[in-house]
């Protein structure tokens, strides 16, 4: 008899999300018809078994014993196809586990004109532009060429049960080039199209992220304060809405005062619990931007200390902070604790958009 062994989800940071992690291993054992068949592994519930004969953006259906079956794409969790080559399902386990360069080596093995089945030959292409692409933002090596394979699957087929996924993969391989226009119309595909309130809500905190970015702070804080007035009913959702109100803080520092700013973003810190530790590390990154525009160097640096020391989770959230340690550090005059900062956020975080700032 089969059986599945699931292993851990993860969460993006989506910013739009990536498909959470699963791990699994089909036995050789039990009836050959069952092995010939695809499945779709859900979040909840029973494995769908069957044909898949069509996807979209937003679903995949099936063929289940002479009866249709759509099962909506944010509620996959992974889709295996009965007829694929091992070394693709590998690959594919590998690349949901967030294991990119191993899983990128065992793609590359496959053997794509060996595929005739048109769905496999995508989901391949898809997969391996996915780990190329994260791999090119872990290393910071060969972001264009990685920015090209995805656009190439997307205009080979913008219908894929992929698309909101390579849209994301796109906006942060721009915002890792600096093109930050880029990002916003990737980023835009997402929450302009997808029908889900909390990815839609991702996607847009990663426009204004961009924005911010890019310095167009009037912009951004249209977009953080487009997601505060939406209903957020789920516990993820009102957590973006907390998300969105440390950005506006941020860009009220630029657009109003900076103690206005830094009132909202201090109400944030006050009012949550520190064991989020994403949120506290943006919190923290923002008041240390309010806190530079007071002309409070050491403070500034004091809040960028607690991401570095407490809340260093996310990679982004983690090298902003180094980056601007660097910085201050030496108005600190102290430049052996400025060149331990630089080095790590060079070390660590290549691929980011830190690494590369003056």
């Amino acid at each position: 008899m089969n059986s599945v062994c699931r292993f851990v989800e993860r969460s993006k940071s989506m910013k739009i999300r990536m498909l959470p992690v699963v791990c699994f291993a089909l036995m050789a054992s039990g009836s050959s018809a069952v092995a010939e068949e695809d499945q779709v592994y859900v979040k909840r519930g029973a494995t769908v078994r069957g044909k898949v004969g069509e996807v979209s953006p937003v679903q995949v259906t099936l063929d289940v014993a002479g009866q249709k079956r759509s099962v909506s794409v944010n509620e996959i969790r992974v889709v295996n196809f009965g007829d694929e080559p091992p070394g693709l399902r590998q690959g594919r386990a590998r690349a949901v586990a967030g294991k990119f360069a191993d899983a990128l080596q065992e793609l590359k093995k496959v053997d794509a004109t060996s595929i005739s089945r048109p769905l496999v030959k995508l989901d391949l292409q898809f997969y391996l532009a996915l780990c190329q692409g994260r791999e090119a933002l872990r290393s910071g090596a060969g972001k264009a060429e990685a920015t090209e394979a995805m656009l190439a699957f997307v205009r080979s087929n913008a219908s894929s049960n992929h698309f909101f996924q390579a849209a994301d993969v796109l906006g942060d391989l721009a915002v890792a080039q600096g093109d930050y226009e880029s990002a916003v119309k990737y980023y835009g595909g997402i929450s302009s199209k997808n029908p889900w309130a909390e990815d839609r809500m991702r996607a847009l905190l990663a426009e204004a992220d961009a924005r911010v970015k890019q310095e167009n702070f009037t912009e951004a804080q249209k977009r953080y304060e487009s997601i505060l007035a939406q209903k957020a009913d789920a516990p993820e959702e009102k957590r973006l809405k907390l998300l969105a109100e440390v950005g506006r803080g941020r860009c009220l520092a630029e657009t109003t005062t900076a103690d206005e700013g830094i009132n909202v973003i201090e109400q944030v810190i006050a009012e949550n619990d520190a064991a989020d530790t994403e949120l506290f590390g943006r919190a923290y990154n923002a008041l240390g931007a309010c806190l530079q525009i007071s002309n409070k160097p050491k403070d500034a640096l004091m809040a960028y200390l607690h991401v570095d020391v407490l809340f260093y989770g996310d990679a982004e959230t983690h090298a902003e902070a180094l980056y601007h340690l660097s910085k201050l550090w030496q108005v600190a005059k102290n430049q052996d604790r400025a060149a331990v900062a630089a080095n790590l956020l060079q070390q660590r975080y290549a691929g980011s958009v830190w690494a590369e700032k003056p």
